[in-house]
């Protein structure tokens, strides 16, 4: 129970990486509140935790993490429900991909191709999202005497693949680097902040990858396999107990050896 008496709040927690480590989180004792945009996923995340364990040990909070007004919501009923906060994983976010390559006004893409729209839906929940959190979230931390704050990152922030991804790039680079003010700032509350940086990941947001480039991905793994969301949930649990007590500021890699080719 590394998380026992703990009040964690997880955002995309309705499926990949977020489900994976919410189930955790509670495993290991923690309340956990499962947030997502998408309510249906979410509430069987939040139901598929407390038939495992106790009623009661997770509730859902449906938030799109771009809204203010939503994030705010998020924090309030956390601190209602459940009393306060201690960890705050900021796992939502997006990617528009396509197995069909760039497509003007839908998918990511290099700077001159890039559409506004898809720049500005990918900074809002991915870097932006990430603020609005923080921002709601570390007063409630601060009334607790301290806590954990995971943001995820990715190795778009630190190599370059085929394929530019210029919004999400950008977005992911942001959060690498905002990771270190969060941390050098709210040090002295007590307030930790690290980073975590995925390597390929078998999840819904890699889903549209076509199979040739799914292939180059995993051949160029060290480890010789894609990353499941278990192997980063594992990586945020470790960050969210006292086992990580004198880390902050820091950035971790997982991703089987990717970034290090």
């Amino acid at each position: 129970m590394r998380l026992s008496d703990q009040i964690a709040v997880i955002t995309g927690a309705g499926n990949g990486q977020g489900q994976a480590a919410a189930r955790l989180f509670a495993a290991e004792g923690a309340k956990v509140v499962v947030s997502d945009v998408d309510r249906g996923a979410g509430e069987a995340t939040a139901s598929a935790i407390n038939a495992e364990w106790d009623a009661g040990r997770a509730l859902f909070v449906a938030a799109d993490v771009s809204e203010e007004e939503d994030v705010r919501a998020l924090m309030e009923t956390t601190a209602t429900e459940f009393g306060g906060l201690d960890v705050l994983y900021n796992n939502a976010g997006i990617w528009f991909i396509s197995p069909d390559g760039y497509i003007p006004g839908q998918t990511d893409g290099p700077s001159p191709l890039l559409e506004q729209n898809i720049w500005d839906k990918t900074i809002n929940v991915n870097l932006k999202g990430t603020y609005l959190c923080c921002k709601y979230a570390i007063p409630l931390m601060t009334k607790r005497g301290g806590g954990s704050i995971i943001n995820v990152s990715s190795v778009a922030a630190l190599r370059v693949g085929k394929g530019a991804s210029d919004a999400y790039t950008a977005a992911k680079g942001g959060i690498l680097a905002m990771g270190r003010t969060l941390a050098v700032e709210h040090a002295p509350l007590g307030i930790r902040c690290n980073t975590i940086i995925p390597g390929p990941v078998e999840t819904q947001m890699v889903g549209p990858m076509t199979d040739e480039r799914r292939r180059a991905a995993g051949e160029a793994i060290p480890l010789g396999r894609w990353g499941q969301p278990e192997d980063i949930a594992n990586m945020a649990l470790f960050l969210a107990s006292k086992e990580s007590s004198w880390i902050t500021g820091a950035s971790f890699v997982v991703d089987g050896g990717y970034s290090a080719v």
